[in-house]
């Protein structure tokens, strides 16, 4: 109970950090940076340094840990609840414990490129303009929105889906 009182956040196993990955990482990925870290830090290539050993051990618990997948689910749940409880400790606890704490998970981070849709044909930029300076659309008094509607739609643009110019920009197509 010592232990959980008294550990602060710097303590705390950031298994992301230690195999330099990210928690949008795929195991392909984690496996490669463990064994590029492993070659690095292992105990018989540094025999004069009494913490290699255990260097070594996390690295490895990392590992076993972000490449076995319900181990990394409770892992990630653990990471977004900010609870300054060591994750062995955490593990520990019976899953009701857990239950009782979805209040304190924040949301999975979001992936920055959308999946490509092999669907969608890729143009260039000019044909891009160029089909949208042919059809001008001009809408009818009828289809025109008010001046509360106007407002209310210029300003929920995060709502509204991006131009397919603008996802070729967030997909680095262009």
């Amino acid at each position: 109970m010592e232990a959980i009182l008294n550990c602060k956040t710097e303590d705390l196993e950031d298994y992301y950090g230690l195999l330099g990955c990210d928690e949008l990482s795929s195991t392909e990925q984690i496996i490669n940076e463990y064994k590029i870290r492993a070659l690095a830090c292992h105990p018989d290539k540094h025999l004069d340094n009494p913490r290699a050993v255990a260097d070594f051990q996390k690295l490895q618990e990392a590992k076993e840990v972000l490449c076995n997948e319900t181990k990394r689910k409770n892992y990630d749940v653990w990471r977004r609840s900010g609870v300054t409880i060591p994750f062995h400790d955490w593990q520990a606890l019976n899953d009701s414990v857990k239950m009782s704490m979805h209040w304190a998970v924040r949301n999975k981070k979001e992936p920055m490129l959308e999946a490509s849709d092999a669907e969608i044909p890729v143009t260039s930029q000019a044909e891009d303009l160029h089909s949208e300076q042919e059809a001008p659309r001009i809408p009818s008094y009828d289809a025109m929105p008010s001046a509360r509607d106007y407002c209310h739609r210029r300003f929920r643009w995060a709502a509204d889906t991006p131009s397919t110019l603008l996802q070729k920009f967030r997909n680095y197509e262009i």
